[in-house]
């Protein structure tokens, strides 16, 4: 890699290009994903190839076991401001931004970059932040008076890094403009084959709600024994399948939950669901990340599912389990760049539902699309500390880094496709029926409903298998 390329890549990393990184990647790595290279030792490249499909596994952490300290979380916000402030940084808006310590001695109109602390909303409607970087504090003022200014109000959140245009005075930081880290416009290219690939998870084995009806027809599908003779062909051609977490209902996962189960051992959950995948046809990649459901820890980056309890899918083939989140390359060829995929569970989708009120406004539950939205501008999968559980490791696990083609969500049993900036948002449907949980919250699911995607044509459909 030449220098210039090197210290590119290290921007978009959102790490300072020093002489010693630069050397690093120009120093016969050249076979080496530069992304790759800044997620040492949190990642573990995994790569699948069969006849006529391939997966490379990107991003796949793996938590290694040690004494968490204070001084780790420390790190774990600083690192995350530095990358987000990189990103802003090489905006044109952005020029000549200064440091909140700088402020006190400065006059006229200014920019800063900085993690906002507090929001609290005073009874005039205005705004007030308490924002802050490496430097120090401040308070910010919004005025709902600039029309344009006042619709980012809404969508405003505790701990996110953004940059803000504005001016000083009486200690004040009046802000003018706000600009989030966002992705740029995504250029995504056609596959020559012509390819499916195919969404599902919240399948909730063990469930006294699972639809094992429903599901058994998606099997029947995929092996090409259901449906017209156009299902049937995309049946033949779907070479990926994304389980998006949630295998299993699990067990002890919510008060009462035992007398909701059919199945009460989790190993006996996740054989039935070895029993079926194990009917799905071996030319077709089962990939699945666990999800809160699943037995094991809800810090994320969630590990694979349990090989001790999940031995079932272990030895089936075709399974490839990666990490929540991971980030994926399908089907990459000598003519064919491939195309990138970023596997997420969904787990923080509940805390900005409830919090953010423009989600709320979209439609909550409802737009899972507009979630997606909302972490793809913040370049991170839960912006808000608390959102999810999370683990301090180095780097962070949830920023988003590299801009997929593809990102995909289960959790909230809603099947949705979006776009954003020409980067598609899939969430997927479940295999169980209203829960009384949802029931209590009026959340209404959309079981047994399975986004497709071909990479061939880059169109989209929802197949119903009720």
């Amino acid at each position: 890699m030449e220098q210039a390329a090197a210290i590119k890549a290290l921007i978009q990393l959102g790490q300072l290009p020093t002489p010693e990184k630069i050397r690093e990647l120009t120093s016969g790595l050249e076979h080496e994903e530069p992304a790759l290279l800044g997620l040492k030792p949190a990642e573990s490249k995994i790569k699948v190839e069969h006849k006529d499909s391939s997966v490379e596994v990107l991003q796949h952490f793996e938590w290694k076991p040690k004494k968490i300290k204070l001084q780790d979380f420390a790190n774990y916000f600083r690192k995350r401001y530095e990358f987000m402030k990189n990103l802003l940084m090489s905006r044109a808006e952005t020029e000549n931004a200064t440091s909140i310590s700088k402020l006190s001695s400065m006059q006229g109109k200014t920019t800063i970059v900085a993690m906002i602390s507090d929001i609290r909303k005073l009874p005039t409607g205005t705004v007030k932040i308490k924002l802050e970087d490496l430097s120090g504090t401040t308070d910010a003022i919004i005025s709902v008076k600039n029309a344009e200014l006042a619709k980012k109000i809404p969508f405003l959140a505790p701990d996110e890094v953004l940059a803000f245009k504005g001016s000083v005075g009486r200690g004040i930081f009046f802000v003018d403009d706000i600009i989030w880290p966002d992705i740029p416009i995504k250029q995504r290219q056609l596959c020559p084959d012509e390819v499916y690939s195919v969404f599902t998870g919240d399948i909730h084995s063990g469930s006294n709600m699972f639809l094992p009806k429903e599901f058994e027809k998606f099997i029947q599908w995929l092996k090409g024994d259901y449906g017209d003779e156009k299902m049937k062909n995309i049946a033949k051609k779907t070479k990926y399948i994304f389980v998006l977490g949630d295998l299993i209902d699990g067990v002890g996962i919510y008060p009462g939950q035992e007398s909701e189960l059919r199945v009460k051992d989790a190993t006996k959950q996740y054989e039935l669901i070895a029993k079926y995948f194990s009917e799905i046809p071996e030319d077709k990649n089962i990939i699945v990340i666990p999800g809160n459901h699943d037995a094991m820890r809800l810090c994320e980056p969630q590990p694979t599912v349990p090989t001790d309890l999940a031995e079932s899918l272990y030895k089936l083939p075709n399974v490839i389990n990666v990490s929540n989140p991971a980030m994926l390359k399908l089907h990459k060829q000598d003519n064919y760049p491939g195309f990138d995929v970023l596997m997420y569970h969904g787990y923080s989708f509940d805390h900005f539902v409830d919090t953010v009120e423009a989600l709320r406004l979209a439609g909550g539950y409802d737009a899972p699309d507009k979630i997606w939205e909302f972490l793809l501008k913040r370049r991170h999968l839960a912006p808000t500390y608390g959102a999810t559980l999370a683990l301090p490791m180095d780097p962070d696990p949830l920023t988003i880094r590299q801009v997929p083609d593809m990102v995909a969500s289960g959790h909230i049993h809603k099947a949705k496709m979006g776009i954003y900036k020409n980067v598609l948002s899939v969430s997927c449907s479940c295999w169980q029926s209203r829960t009384t949980f949802q029931e209590r919250v009026g959340h209404r699911p959309d079981p047994a409903i399975i986004p497709v995607y071909g990479l061939h044509d880059g169109k989209a459909m929802m197949m119903e298998f009720m």
